[in-house]
């Protein structure tokens, strides 16, 4: 069985399914705070736990007591991704300091940056989607593949996990100009990652993350990490 990187509220479908996820993912703070019930359920049928500090800070007093004792706490190197002079300078002296720290930081505050942490251990480049976040957590793990499912990011599929209660709705169509130069940017500058993506109707362009079908996966004996 290979390791699961489940995200947000998609741990359910796979417990329905009898897969225990390696790792869960949980970066919106709206999804703690309407349907907690399965954040904990979630949580502890997965191996390890990892929340974004904006999880952590906007909780309760007994869930953050609960994260502290359960959870890795991650954090965004920045909450806007607007560019800007003043910026540059902090992410280029940053960058130096942290090896692990690609980013790319325009001097208009128009601009837009972009970037991809390998080692989520000192924070994470924030997209506007979570796989971004996951790809970045499965990069720092070290795993030889990556196999993404369920990235589509076309906007026009509901999310599979909120069929029934308080449904959450998605904002990625309009986010998308903004999600897309990121991955084009990881694609260009993190030459070690192996990559690929699941989903057969995509925003995402299969130059960026390339095209693998569930046989093709059936004939081989890797041992990778999905997202």
């Amino acid at each position: 069985m290979k390791d699961v990187i489940a995200v947000n509220g998609s741990v359910q479908y796979l417990l329905n399914n009898n897969v225990k996820p390696f790792l869960y993912l949980l970066t919106d703070v709206r999804f703690l705070h309407r349907r907690r019930e399965d954040f904990y359920n979630f949580s502890r049928n997965s191996q390890f736990t990892i929340v974004n500090l904006d999880v952590y800070e906007q909780a309760s007093v007994d869930d953050q007591k609960y994260i502290e004792e359960n959870c890795l706490i991650i954090r965004s190197f920045y909450r806007r991704e607007k560019g800007g002079f003043l910026k540059k300078i902090k992410f280029n002296i940053l960058k130096r300091v942290h090896k692990a720290l690609l980013i790319s930081v325009p001097l208009s505050k128009r601009g837009r940056l972009a970037g991809f942490c390998k080692d989520i251990s000192i924070g994470y480049c924030s997209c506007h989607t979570i796989a971004y976040t996951a790809i970045q957590v499965a990069y720092s793990l070290k795993y030889g593949r990556i196999i993404c499912s369920g990235l589509d990011l076309t906007g026009s599929c509901p999310r599979f996990y909120d069929e029934s209660t308080s449904p959450m709705p998605s904002e990625l169509s309009k986010d998308l100009f903004k999600i897309l130069p990121f991955f084009t940017f990881m694609r260009k500058n993190v030459s070690d990652l192996n990559i690929f993506n699941l989903s057969d109707d995509t925003a995402i362009h299969y130059d960026i993350i390339p095209y693998i079908t569930a046989s093709e996966l059936e004939d081989e004996i890797y041992y990778d990490k999905i997202v």
